[in-house]
């Protein structure tokens, strides 16, 4: 299997290139073109676990019930032509087993057959953070394709990053958080426009340094800036 970003920049796609017995997963919709020889199947579950319960999981991540499957049929090679919903660059992530890797919701877009996708419960700290309340988890060995909105940055953090709750892509198990206020007070951070921040940290028992991967532009900020410059509608 082999993932190859086309045109990237702000309308970043990814063409999958697949042989025969191999499978690839992807976001519902996320298919813009497939060569004549690639099946598509409808799943609700990865890597053989989890079915209905885990797609109910996955809508409480912000992400879709359902996984469109592809596998090639036949002998030779098949293609995927798959892009996001937002305007932005994509990264595909090399997950091993000593890495496990956590998508924030919608930044999912596929993974390789031996990706084992579930939810990783936020609690309090999604509801506070304006967000989902989970994360995709992403465990296992292969390729997790992801995307931003905007430019997509990735950042080795030795022991700590402020990052603003609606610019997080995902972000390995190396790493820890907590959600605080971006400023000094509440009133500093209502009044600044910021309100509030992921406070990454390096676990202490992390050997290696934590990856983040950021976007340059927050999506949930769009729609109300794009409404308030429309006209009403007529009744």
């Amino acid at each position: 299997m082999k993932i190859e970003i086309e045109n990237r920049g702000a309308f970043a796609s990814a063409i999958v290139s697949l042989q025969a017995g191999e499978h690839f997963v992807s976001e519902a919709g996320a298919m813009y073109r497939a060569s004549s020889n690639i099946d598509i199947d409808v799943t609700t579950r990865t890597k053989g676990g989890g079915g209905v319960l885990s797609g109910l999981k996955r809508l409480l991540a912000s992400e879709s019930f359902f996984f469109s499957k592809y596998t090639v049929e036949g002998a030779g090679e098949g293609h995927v032509g798959l892009a996001p919903v937002h305007q932005g660059e994509l990264r595909v992530i090399e997950v091993d087993p000593k890495s496990t890797w956590f998508c924030t919701g919608g930044s999912f877009i596929g993974a390789s057959e031996g990706i084992d996708l579930d939810t990783q419960f936020q609690g309090l700290k999604g509801f506070l953070g304006g967000e989902s309340l989970s994360f995709l988890r992403a465990s296992g060995e292969g390729s997790l394709l992801v995307s931003a909105f905007g430019r997509l940055a990735e950042i080795d953090v030795e022991s700590e990053l402020i990052v603003d709750t609606g610019h997080v892509v995902a972000f390995d198990d190396n790493l820890e958080y907590s959600i605080s206020k971006a400023g000094t007070s509440w009133m500093h951070s209502f009044f600044g426009g910021e309100g509030l921040v992921f406070r990454f940290r390096r676990k202490p028992e992390a050997i290696q340094k934590g990856r983040l991967i950021v976007q340059s532009h927050n999506p949930k900020d769009l729609g109300p800036r794009l409404g308030a410059m429309l006209p009403p509608k007529p009744r």
